[in-house]
């Protein structure tokens, strides 16, 4: 008797952590309770590109965007030496004109801020190439280095960045804070006229394939292809396939020890 109380409270308990892990997955992801917009508003050093955000168009888009990289330009990477209202003032050009219709070059970069797959700073490897929401032709190219802190850094057209902080969680996003605007060309005039469609797509959409470089809207200038190829990441859907292979080899394990 003593023996079958025992099988039956084991039974008991193994079912019961099967259903808790089946369930911990999908009530995490309801936990989500932001969106990227959302955060970077939210956050006092990226009040500039909120406002850069907003005058450009895409806040719709961003607030709908998810499962994405995003590499964030703090407000010195604006207002500092050498940062883009500087470069803008430059060239006798004012935030004002470049996010108007019909020279809205300012989404052309933001969309080459976002990689349309999630990559923390150990995902990402030395050398490679990342395909940027704004096109396959506009790519940027990791440089991470050990000196003695790991220093990751993205090489673009016509700027490069370094990230001050990493790994900021927003959903099943992933958020680098950079202190340089990234430009997707060498000079400005060579940056995409962008135009906004009226109902923007969001990047890395579950419709998406991530990874993708589609650009949501439509970027004037034609582009030629550039080589390199997306990024492989261990993003939130490789995690969410783990979680999923520790579930059934759980099950399997619970089956054999009830029988």
């Amino acid at each position: 008797m003593v023996a079958m109380a025992s099988s039956a409270a084991l039974r008991s308990y193994v079912l019961a952590l099967l259903v808790v892990m089946a369930v911990v997955p999908h009530i995490s992801a309801q936990q989500c309770n932001t969106n990227l917009l959302e955060a970077v508003r939210a956050q006092p050093s990226l009040s500039i590109l909120a406002d850069v955000i907003e005058a450009s168009g895409l806040a719709e888009q961003l607030s709908m965007t998810d499962n994405v990289t995003v590499l964030a330009p703090d407000n010195n990477a604006f207002n500092g030496t050498g940062g883009l209202l500087s470069i803008l003032a430059a060239n006798n050009l004012t935030l004002e004109q470049v996010t108007a219709p019909g020279s809205n070059r300012a989404a052309s970069i933001l969309l080459y801020h976002i990689v349309p797959s999630p990559a923390t700073a150990a995902d990402l490897t030395d050398g490679q190439t990342l395909t940027t929401a704004l096109g396959k032709a506009y790519e940027l190219t990791v440089d991470k280095t050990a000196t003695p802190t790991v220093v990751v850094s993205f090489i673009g057209a016509g700027s490069n960045a370094t990230v001050i902080t990493a790994d900021l969680r927003v959903c099943n996003s992933v958020v680098h804070i950079v202190n340089t605007v990234l430009l997707p060309a060498t000079t400005l005039t060579a940056i995409p006229i962008y135009n906004l469609e009226p109902s923007p797509s969001p990047v890395g959409s579950p419709g998406m394939s991530p990874g993708n470089g589609v650009v949501p809207g439509s970027p004037t200038a034609p582009t030629a292809s550039v080589p390199g190829s997306p990024p492989e990441s261990g993003g939130a859907d490789s995690s969410f396939t783990a979680g999923s292979a520790v579930v059934a080899l759980s099950a399997a394990v619970a089956l054999a020890m009830i029988m």
